[in-house]
């Protein structure tokens, strides 16, 4: 007999507050960035742009995987995991790079 994989349930409040914590990140890293050179602020700007952008992707990812509820289906649980890890990789690049 085959197992049947059970589903785990995304759980939206963690990665809500995941999203916060990555956006107090970002503001850590733009005051860095205005305390910086210029050649390293522009860099870190530029980061910092991308990173928000991720972020605001995540965010709606989140808020499409909610609004789906129960329905969502197993490619968008993947999307949002995948995008989930994609952030933090580039959040966590991004914070040691600027350290």
């Amino acid at each position: 007999m085959e197992q049947e994989k059970k589903e785990v349930p995304i759980k939206t409040e963690t990665l809500e507050n995941q999203l916060k914590d990555w956006g107090v990140d970002l503001e850590k890293l733009k005051t860095r960035a205005n305390k910086a050179r210029a050649d390293a602020k522009t860099e870190i700007d530029r980061e910092v742009a991308t990173l928000r952008a991720k972020l605001n992707e995540a965010q709606k990812n989140l808020e499409e995987l909610k609004t789906a509820g129960d329905a969502a289906s197993v490619e968008m649980r993947k999307g949002v995991e995948n995008a989930w890890a994609e952030l933090k990789k580039a959040l966590e690049s991004a914070t040691s790079k600027f350290k």
